[in-house]
């Protein structure tokens, strides 16, 4: 058992993303989920004691491990916007890059995870949602600037462009010594 929680702590410290139920049974190699509901909260329990620094929250995508709130004003240096989750964050920046934006666009190439993604950053004032017919109209808001610490969207665009041509470099000077 203990060996399960562990490789289950280990899961959820590596994952991008939330992981539902039938994600965890696949890597704990369980087929009762009835067992992994047991795993899950006696894991959520030993989080509780006052001596750990994380928390178990269970999202409307799965469950996900974060830094408890107590800590987050002493620790949140270290990984910046590291609130948002992977998924949230490629989801935002998707956006961003394109905005203003089809969220029809965004579910399109991201998947219908990214429904969640927008509903949360909408609601943590990252974009605006505008509806448009059958779909809606996504745009960063200022709160994204400023949370980002940008002038404008042309300068996120800038910034990314610049990042993925540095990363283009580098792999031309990997791909040199092949």
């Amino acid at each position: 058992m203990e060996e399960k929680k562990s490789r289950l702590e280990a899961a959820f410290f590596l994952s991008e993303e939330p992981l539902d139920n039938e994600e965890i049974a696949d890597i704990l190699d369980l087929g009762s989920i009835g067992y992994v509901d047991m795993l899950i909260e006696e894991f959520q329990d030993d989080l509780k004691s006052e001596e750990r620094g994380l928390e178990l929250v269970k999202t409307p995508e799965g469950y996900e491990l974060k830094v408890k709130k107590t800590h987050l004003e002493h620790v949140s240096h270290l990984a910046p916007h590291q609130d948002l989750n992977q998924g949230e964050l490629r989801t935002l920046s998707l956006i961003a890059y394109n905005s203003p934006v089809e969220q029809a666009d965004i579910i399109d190439i991201r998947g219908n995870r990214a429904y969640q993604h927008v509903k949360e950053l909408v609601k943590r004032g990252f974009l605006s949602k505008e509806k448009d017919g059958r779909t809606a109209i996504l745009e960063v808001t200022d709160h994204f600037l400023d949370y980002f610490e940008i002038d404008d969207v042309d300068e996120f665009k800038r910034q990314y462009d610049n990042q993925q041509a540095g990363r283009d470099s580098a792999q031309d000077g990997i791909d040199a010594f092949k």
